[in-house]
């Protein structure tokens, strides 16, 4: 894990894919930890995974997009003892856009809900730990529409502010769509509503 408190807007994400293999009571577990983006991406790639090893006992997941989108399985496991102890790794180490995937191979032996649980989150701690992360910034986009002569104006409020320009148009006058670090965007509208006496057009992007 990543040595370092993340700031205001900041999370962890993985930078890419990592696996990790246990092996309890001749059962085997086979923990994949995946950068995905949205529900949607989650969704589809475990499907993929799922597809591709359709002869596993089972292909239990949790994915956290961020604090309020995520989801879990036990993939006919007992219930409680798979996806919910994946999740909770998952959310214990901070990391958001994350898919994990544990595929288990039955060895014979039943391991019983305790056994389960320490199985599923053991492997899940040991992909963890094997993922390298990095760290990105919670942005809102916002669309803003003036005239020529406040360009620099926008630009350097952009720059007091950690914002980014995602795209620009110029014709007669300018529509510039731009990323704010969360925490900062309500001050970031007052000033440029105030430093451009109201006549900067602010969108924001839901």
């Amino acid at each position: 894990m990543i040595n370092k408190i993340p700031g205001k807007d900041e999370y962890f994400t993985p930078a890419a894919e990592a696996t990790a293999e246990l092996k309890v009571k001749g059962s085997k577990f086979i923990a994949r930890v995946i950068p995905s983006n949205s529900k949607e991406d989650a969704d589809e790639k475990y499907a993929d995974i799922k597809k591709k090893y359709y002869n596993a006992t089972h292909n239990c997941f949790a994915y956290r997009i961020n604090a309020d989108i995520f989801r879990y399985s036990d993939d006919g496991e007992p219930s409680g003892t798979a996806g919910k102890p994946i999740f909770r790794v998952l959310e214990s180490a901070e990391l958001n856009e994350t898919l994990c995937v544990i595929t288990r191979y039955f060895g014979g032996t039943k391991l019983g809900t305790g056994g389960l649980i320490r199985a599923y989150s053991e492997a899940a701690k040991l992909a963890v730990s094997n993922t390298k992360y990095k760290i990105k910034v919670s942005t809102k986009s916002l669309h803003l529409s003036f005239s020529y002569e406040l360009e620099n104006l926008v630009r350097k409020l952009l720059n007091e502010f950690g914002g980014r320009i995602a795209e620009s148009e110029y014709s007669d006058h300018i529509i510039m769509s731009v990323e704010i670090p969360k925490s900062k965007q309500n001050l970031f509208e007052i000033k440029l509503t105030e430093l451009s006496n109201s006549t900067i057009q602010i969108v924001v992007e839901e």
